[in-house]
């Protein structure tokens, strides 16, 4: 389990580089034909997300940090699939530095999992 939250963590963070990248992009209006790449990206991420949370409760570490997990993922891709329709016009900026807050709340999340999972596993039984 260690290696697969190493992964996992990995995983992660070269989605959420990626991420951020497009997201940038698109705020400046170009290649705005790439939102189809970063849609399933997001799902990604955040299914890499829900993957460290249930690592982490495998692991038996907060139960609240597991569950902000798993509720921050299901609020970055509801957000993330309804965004084009909210707030229109300048107002829409609301919604995208709302879902870049979310997605990199899930980011720092997801670090949290993944550190508390690897020390939790490098313990050895029976030496606590």
């Amino acid at each position: 389990m260690l290696k697969t939250t190493i992964i996992a963590q990995i995983l992660m963070r070269a989605f959420g580089v990626i991420l951020i990248v497009l997201g940038i992009i698109f705020w400046t209006g170009d290649a705005l034909s790439l939102v189809n790449l970063h849609m399933p990206i997001g799902l990604l991420f955040v299914i890499t997300l829900w993957l460290l949370s249930g690592l982490a409760a495998g692991a038996h570490q907060s139960m609240g940090l597991i569950m902000l997990g798993i509720v921050c993922g299901i609020v970055v891709l509801a957000l993330g699939m309804t965004q084009r329709g909210l707030m229109v016009g300048s107002a829409h900026r609301v919604i995208r530095v709302l879902h870049l807050l979310l997605g990199l709340a899930g980011m720092g999340i997801g670090e949290q999992l993944a550190k508390r999972t690897r020390a939790a596993k490098c313990v050895a039984p029976g030496s606590v």
